[in-house]
């Protein structure tokens, strides 16, 4: 998955996702919560306008791109919904998500997660597809015993968001 092990949070990828959500969503908030949904949404509102940016040279005016945003949003989209299944799972079992900000010494404590079941199901969803060993993701691995810890760990992941649900949080958004 990354440069330093398993997890998302121990990912390029990932912590480059991570502070984007810190900077765009919970900065402007003052990591007041996590709005599981209004934050997925934002990501992928946020890699279709870098795909585009990244792109405009060479997507023609009324070419029709979609299938490359796709196959783009594929790829980046999933590290994201690994690294939210991780944030939401260490708030459900420690009651509290934190992020480190090394540069300026502090810890921001987030103590509320806004989600419903439907949201839940669809983070199961993309994480259940990604354990599969057809799937990109699940194929990125070139040691087994990587392979076999990465799956173990998605596993981990999708029985502890099964375990939040009924006990959805509702409300909330996040604005670029």
């Amino acid at each position: 998955m990354g440069a330093w092990g398993i997890t998302a949070r121990a990912s390029d990828t990932g912590l480059d996702t991570l502070a984007i959500i810190e900077e765009k969503c919970l900065k402007p908030i003052n990591f007041k919560h996590f709005d599981v949904k209004g934050i997925c949404d934002f990501l992928i509102d946020y890699f279709t306008k870098g795909f585009l940016k990244e792109n405009e040279g060479y997507i023609k005016e009324g070419e029709d791109y979609q299938e490359y945003l796709d196959d783009y949003l594929s790829r980046r989209f999933p590290y994201a919904v690994i690294l939210i299944a991780e944030c939401l799972t260490e708030y459900s079992q420690n009651g509290v998500f934190l992020i480190e900000d090394y540069n300026a010494k502090i810890e921001m404590r987030i103590t509320e997660f806004i989600y419903t079941d439907s949201v839940l199901d669809e983070l199961l969803e993309k994480l259940y597809e990604m354990i599969d060993p057809e799937h990109h993701m699940c194929k990125a691995w070139f040691e087994d015993a990587d392979r076999e810890a990465w799956k173990s760990h998605l596993k981990s992941l999708c029985d502890s968001i099964a375990s939040l649900k009924g006990t959805s949080n509702k409300g909330g958004i996040c604005h670029e």
